[in-house]
């Protein structure tokens, strides 16, 4: 069993896997105090409002708690942002897929009033917003069966 999490630092990120509880609890802990020994070294601080860790999981392996305090203790979440992706705990894709959909909906209205436009702007409307939103990433989310939504468009 591996276990991974996903640390989000102010801009930072730390990932840590294990294939057992108490060796990834031990792991954590000890890159966490690195790197927070390095923002203090560096005259940087951590916003532990900001800062949240993710525990992905799979449907027959369990989760645990793991306790990480900085100050403040720091707070596990389901879903977050990571460079314009959002991941889920279950990665399964369906948080990032309802991002993306009214944007893509908002090219799709745009990209309808084709008497208006003319074609060179309406290749320039697709190639800049929906074909840029619905690449990136693609090879991440796109075997999602939450994408046949974005598909669909």
């Amino acid at each position: 069993m591996m276990i991974i999490y996903l640390y989000y630092l102010l801009m930072t990120s730390i990932i840590v896997k294990s294939p057992n509880q108490k060796d990834f609890q031990t792991n954590m802990v000890e890159a966490f105090d690195r790197v927070n020994k390095w923002f203090k070294v560096n005259s940087l601080s951590i916003n532990v409002e900001k800062t949240h860790y993710i525990q992905f999981k799979t449907k027959n392996k369990p989760t645990f708690d793991i306790n990480i305090v900085c100050d403040n203790s720091i707070t596990p979440v389901t879903d977050i942002r990571f460079l314009g992706i959002y991941l889920q705990d279950s990665i399964n894709w369906s948080c990032h897929i309802e991002y993306i959909i009214p944007k893509l909906s908002t090219a799709c209205y745009i990209m309808s009033i084709k008497p208006i436009m003319p074609i060179n702007m309406l290749k320039t409307v697709y190639y800049s917003h929906f074909k840029a939103i619905i690449t990136y990433g693609l090879p991440f989310w796109g075997n999602s069966p939450h994408g046949t939504k974005i598909f669909n468009l």
